[in-house]
């Protein structure tokens, strides 16, 4: 399962913190918030603090989003993992 909340704060980036695992079913609903989040704001910062899992499918869209105008905060674990293993899940 994974739970979005969306923080959004006057002049500040849409901050999306998620909690749970990122796979699968649950990365195309990341992606639409994603995007519905972008339209609201130049910036979008997504809150990995509470991810515990993220499968293959949920790397390649945090190296996609990560292209455009999404930053990723609390995730350094994670994204240090994500590059090192080239596509290769990530538990924590």
């Amino acid at each position: 399962m994974l739970r979005i909340t969306k923080i959004a704060l006057n002049g500040s980036p849409v901050t999306l913190k998620l909690e749970g695992k990122v796979h699968n079913e649950w990365v195309s609903l990341l992606h639409q918030e994603c995007k519905n989040a972008a339209a609201d704001a130049k910036e979008v910062l997504l809150d990995f603090s509470e991810v515990t899992y993220v499968d293959e499918t949920g790397i390649e869209l945090i190296r996609r989003l990560s292209k455009k105008h999404v930053r990723i905060i609390n995730g350094d674990t994670c994204i240090a993992d994500v590059n090192d293993r080239g596509g290769e899940a990530w538990n924590r």
